[in-house]
């Protein structure tokens, strides 16, 4: 397959090289030539448009795509009463079917990986399978008896696209055996694990008083930092607590629209977290405290978040953040080959269309993260194959 004149190939090279009218050659499931005058058969003319890697989606629950709007003005835990009274009516067939609404959404804003945590964890493999989405796939750990749940899915778990990763809920849900036990899982089989923290300030106070220390602290005194382990939210944590992330190399995902959504108060650290070298990452959360999967309109907003926070515009840069939503989403997900445009690396790709609303182009990494949205996307391709062409989803 050949992607035929492309506009401008926004690579994400170690370089970060951005070629014009440039063309890929896709074979089987990978980038075999990046240059110009390339000849195949099967050709995608992709004048008028920027090709660029697929978006990297580090935490979401597709599963609860049904949920959309269903508590849209309320704090984390009044949303949580709110929204397990509706997740307890949620069947395996109505997860599976709300996890394939939830990639039809994903793949149509350009999302080419995702990380997604929730129950029923064959129906939603099974949704995986049949989109031909690459993912990231968990289900979520409480106690003794979701820990082997977990194992028994993770352990019977053979994909080509789907990788798998054990997630504990949080510090509050999980006692200190299930998460020694997560830790010890997660390191016997090299798997990565994750774990909400840091997302309320009242989390942040019943743990100090229930643990005695703070929850990077705490996580640091058992084990369960270190280079497989993914924070998700972070927002209430020390400059200390964000030292002992980066000392331990653990990676942090940041879900800024959610957190504004649900009122989570204060900022995450993300300008002291990229000082400090920590790999982070960008989330949706879900389409229940979001209420989307668009990754373009994400990065905008985390941009313009920490700009305004530091009162400071040369905070974050647009490179910065569209690193944070490709290649350092493959470091979050302890993924291999995909997030740049580099001979060799598998072919997950999109388009945007420039026409309406990405001209002029003076500077094309501004215009992907603060021009552009999900509504931009022409195709998609995952692991070399169509998913979506000139905005008609393929399955």
């Amino acid at each position: 397959m050949l992607l035929k004149n492309c506009s401008y190939i926004i690579t994400q090279n170690p370089k970060r090289e951005i070629l014009r009218n440039a063309d890929v050659l896709i074979e089987e499931n990978r980038i075999a030539q990046i240059g110009k005058n390339l000849k195949d058969e099967e050709m995608i003319d992709c004048s008028g448009k920027i090709l660029m890697p697929g978006l990297i989606n580090t935490h979401t629950h597709l599963g609860m795509h049904s949920l959309k709007g269903k508590s849209d003005e309320a704090e984390l835990f009044d949303w949580l009463k709110s929204i397990s009274n509706e997740e307890a009516k949620l069947t395996p067939k109505k997860t599976y079917e709300n996890t394939l609404d939830g990639l039809r959404e994903a793949i149509r804003f350009g999302t080419t990986t995702i990380y997604d945590s929730y129950k029923f964890s064959d129906a939603r493999l099974e949704a995986f399978e049949e989109a031909k989405v690459r993912g990231v796939i968990s289900s979520t750990v409480n106690n003794a008896e979701t820990l082997k749940d977990s194992k028994k899915f993770l352990s019977g778990l053979k994909s080509k696209l789907v990788k798998g990763a054990i997630a504990a809920n949080s510090i509050c849900n999980c006692d200190e055996e299930t998460l020694k036990k997560v830790i010890e899982f997660s390191n016997s089989k090299k798997l990565l694990r994750r774990i909400h923290v840091g997302e309320t300030r009242k989390e942040r106070y019943d743990i100090l008083q229930q643990k005695g220390k703070l929850a990077i602290e705490y996580l640091d005194s058992i084990g369960f930092l270190g280079k497989n382990c993914l924070l998700v939210h972070c927002i209430w944590i020390t400059k200390g607590e964000i030292r002992k992330i980066a000392g331990k190399k653990a990676k942090v995902s940041h879900n800024p629209v959610s957190n504004m959504k649900l009122a989570s108060g204060g900022v995450m650290p993300l300008v002291e977290m990229l000082e400090e070298n920590i790999t982070v990452g960008l989330g949706t959360d879900s389409v229940a405290s979001n209420n989307n999967l668009d990754m373009f309109e994400e990065m905008k907003t985390a941009a313009l978040l920490h700009k305004h926070h530091k009162w400071n515009p040369k905070a974050i840069t647009s490179q910065q953040i569209l690193d944070m939503a490709t290649i350092k989403g493959t470091e979050c997900l302890m993924l291999d080959d995909i997030g740049s445009i580099e001979k060799g690396k598998k072919a997950d790709l999109i388009t945007l269309d420039i026409e309406h609303n990405l001209k002029p182009i003076n500077d094309v990494i501004s215009s992907a993260v603060y021009s552009a949205n999900g509504l931009n996307v022409s195709d998609v391709i995952i692991d070399g194959k169509i998913r979506m062409e000139k905005k008609s989803l393929l399955f």
